[in-house]
């Protein structure tokens, strides 16, 4: 494993910069561009920009994934054998292999825990049935789109890339440059 992570490394010294691109940031500029709403009033400037964005990435992910396992299985000669057949897959099975694809530069631990969403403060002069009308709203308009907001953070945070700068600094200082961001005053 050590040979797959070590040629992993050489080879994200010199990846295309569009990898490393805020997932997060993408797909909340696709909820805005490519929204129903920026549909119905302005046509022209409605696009898909998460497909276009994320295409460097994916293809990033099938290539990397193959050489992984290329790299894994380099010394096994019955596996050596099927190799010639990995650049033509079908859409399928490049999909399975994007699924075995194991970001080294990604950080594992970010992220871990928990988010919580302050409910709506009771209103005392407001009857228990109006109240619960105000909730059901505040719901809808404010809870359920933070929660969806959250949930895209956390599944898209997993296949965040980070620069090799980032990890070797990390490396040599033990904090996360978010962390010695937040030290400094």
């Amino acid at each position: 494993m050590d040979r797959v992570k070590e040629r992993f490394f050489d080879r994200a010294l010199n990846r295309d910069i569009s990898v490393e691109a805020s997932l997060i940031g993408i797909y909340q500029s696709d909820e805005e561009k490519a929204s129903f709403a920026q549909l119905v009033l302005d046509h022209e400037k409605f696009e898909a920009t998460a497909d276009k964005a994320t295409l460097a990435k994916r293809e990033y992910m099938v290539a990397e994934a193959l050489q992984q396992y290329r790299d894994y299985f380099e010394d096994d000669e019955s596996e050596a054998a099927a190799f010639e057949y990995l650049d033509n897959l079908s859409n399928r099975d490049r999909i399975r292999f994007m699924e075995i694809f194991e970001d080294h530069t990604a950080d594992p631990l970010k992220g871990k825990g928990h988010a919580m969403i302050q409910k709506r403060e009771y209103n005392p002069e407001l009857s228990s049935f109006n109240n619960l009308l105000l909730d059901l709203v505040d719901f809808k308009d404010r809870v359920r789109p933070l929660a969806n907001d959250l949930a895209l953070m956390d599944v898209s945070r997993k296949y965040q890339s980070r620069s090799m700068e980032e990890v070797f600094g990390e490396q040599r200082t033990g904090f996360t440059q978010e962390e010695l961001n937040n030290m400094t005053p």
